[in-house]
């Protein structure tokens, strides 16, 4: 697990950085996005993804021939979590909710990537991460 989280945090760390980075140079499409929206996106999904990762590895080291179910069932509570959020961040500033909405795909990409990856690795390696 503390691979996991070592690359979550390097993830997050560079994601908050390239979020701040786009907002402090000026591009002008996210430009009228609020300065705090997409680096608190950021965070959000690495902990959520953490907590995510945490369960189904908690689950599996009980329960090892749950895997699929387990990660199936968090896997849509979390994309329906990411959901919500994204309408809330929508609605919040209309003005500048299609913009927001990239950003946090984009987000949603990089993360969903990783916490796949990650979970990969750890059913070919028998949980030995």
């Amino acid at each position: 697990m503390r691979r996991y989280y070592i690359g979550l945090v390097s993830i997050t760390i560079v994601m908050v950085l390239l979020s701040f980075l786009v907002k402090w140079t000026g591009m002008e499409f996210f430009a009228p996005v609020p300065t705090w929206m997409l680096p608190l996106a950021t965070l959000y999904f690495a902990v959520v993804h953490a907590v995510q990762y945490w369960l189904t590895v908690s689950n599996i080291n009980k329960k090892p021939k749950a895997f699929i179910q387990f990660f199936l069932s968090t896997t849509v509570v979390v994309l329906l979590l990411h959901l919500v959020v994204l309408i809330g961040g929508v609605l919040s500033h209309p003005m500048s909710g299609k913009r927001f909405a990239v950003g946090f795909m984009i987000l949603y990409v990089v993360y969903t990537v990783y916490v796949t990856v990650m979970f990969v690795r750890f059913a070919r390696h028998g949980g030995e991460q």
